[in-house]
């Protein structure tokens, strides 16, 4: 994604097919371009295309981009998938 200022590579898995790699990437706040507010995009490739969420400034569209991917994560733990930082599946995968 271009304008990435922080990016992550993580695994899913269900326990029976082998983990599946999945890439977190959330972009920089821009503003808006009618001038009101900020936007800031967030996706989880393969999964969940880039979705611009919008704040009322830099701090709290990058917030929501975070609160978003969190959401996503969720979504996929509540399915029965375990996110882990290896391939392995040794190193659990939180985003606080």
């Amino acid at each position: 994604m271009k304008g990435a200022i922080a990016t992550v590579e993580l695994f899913a898995s269900d326990g029976e097919a082998p983990p599946r790699r999945l890439s977190l990437v959330v972009a920089a706040p821009e503003r808006c371009s009618s001038g009101e507010g900020w936007e800031c995009r967030v996706a989880l490739a393969d999964l969940y295309p880039a979705q611009i969420v919008v704040g009322l400034d830099s701090l709290d569209a990058l917030a929501r981009a975070l609160g978003q991917a969190r959401a996503w994560l969720a979504e996929l733990a509540g399915r029965g998938q375990t996110l882990t930082r290896d391939r392995a599946g040794e190193t659990p995968f939180e985003l606080r």
